[in-house]
């Protein structure tokens, strides 16, 4: 009779879930089932690379990770177990159900998003999901300083270097060596690729900064105006009790450049009492909107 570790392994590598569930039932204690002839693989690493996600989340749910995530002799995880297979709705999966350990690194000092990079899948929800869940990965490095864009473009990966390049990925970050993820381009095409899209990217940053600036300088430039004009009136709200529409008013014009109301105008400027008389009872101008003759010092003498 065949002992029960064996019928298990063998059991998932049949992707036959019934017969997976009545072993484990019948046996709990072989949940985890370590594979000693195999770096150490247990049940849910064995359903990792093999993509059977039923298998897994059945294993997940019967409490295969509950005291801690599995690792095998090589430190990998079934996440990257998943993620060198390219199997990556298993990926997606044990990424979501265990973000804390997207991090970890092997052996090697690779981590799952340096693997998926590597193996040429999950540019469409695997390297999101790490990337969402840990995004500190996007500028870890391996025990020889690559990054994940290094293996990327050592990979001819070229999916996934613009997707790490789309997420801030740094182009000219260098190894231990000096050597830059364009020094690892597989072929010169995909180097003039690779480059190509640094160019774009790189554009892309510099006009974004640009306009954010331009923002920011008329941002400024507006709360400059209006708190000039704000001082010119002798205080806000509380200091003058401008009322609401008031200060509106006085935004208003200060974004078009123009004199706030309740401001100075030029001396010369018909349109509004002079700036001598505003608030006062009498004025410069008669109410025929004619200005009176100045006295001469005979007349005002005389009074």
């Amino acid at each position: 009779m065949i002992d029960v570790p064996r019928r298990l392994r063998r059991a998932i590598l049949l992707n036959d879930l019934a017969l997976v569930k009545r072993i484990v039932r019948n046996n709990p204690h072989y949940l985890r089932n370590p594979d000693f002839e195999d770096k150490s693989n247990t049940s849910l690493h064995l359903a990792a690379k093999n993509g059977f996600t039923q298998i897994a989340e059945f294993l997940i749910e019967a409490g295969h990770e509950d005291e801690i995530v599995s690792r095998n002799n090589e430190w990998e995880t079934p996440l990257m177990l998943a993620a060198i297979a390219g199997k990556e709705d298993m990926g997606v999966m044990l990424a979501k159900r265990f973000p804390e350990c997207i991090p970890w690194q092997n052996k090697a000092g690779l981590d799952a998003l340096m693997l998926s990079c590597r193996s040429g899948t999950g540019t469409l929800h695997l390297i999101p999901t790490l990337l969402l869940h840990a995004p500190s990965i996007l500028t870890t490095y391996d025990h020889t300083g690559n990054t994940a864009l290094h293996h990327a473009s050592a990979a001819g990966e070229l999916k996934a270097l613009r997707m790490l390049l789309q997420y801030g990925a740094n182009p000219l970050a260098q190894n231990a060596y000096s050597w830059t993820p364009v020094h690892y381009s597989a072929t010169p095409a995909a180097e003039a690729y690779f480059k190509t899209l640094i160019i774009e990217f790189e554009k892309k940053k510099a006009e974004g900064k640009r306009v954010e600036r331009e923002r920011e300088r008329q941002r400024n430039a507006g709360v400059r105006l209006v708190t000039d004009q704000e001082g010119l009136g002798g205080g806000g709200l509380a200091s003058g009790g401008m009322s609401t529409d008031r200060q509106r008013a006085r935004d208003d014009a200060a974004i078009a450049g123009l004199p706030a109301p309740g401001m100075d105008w030029s001396p010369v400027e018909r349109r509004r009492a002079m700036t001598p008389t505003e608030n006062r009872g009498g004025g410069w101008f008669t109410p025929d909107g004619t200005r009176p003759r100045a006295e001469s010092g005979e007349s005002m003498s005389s009074r």
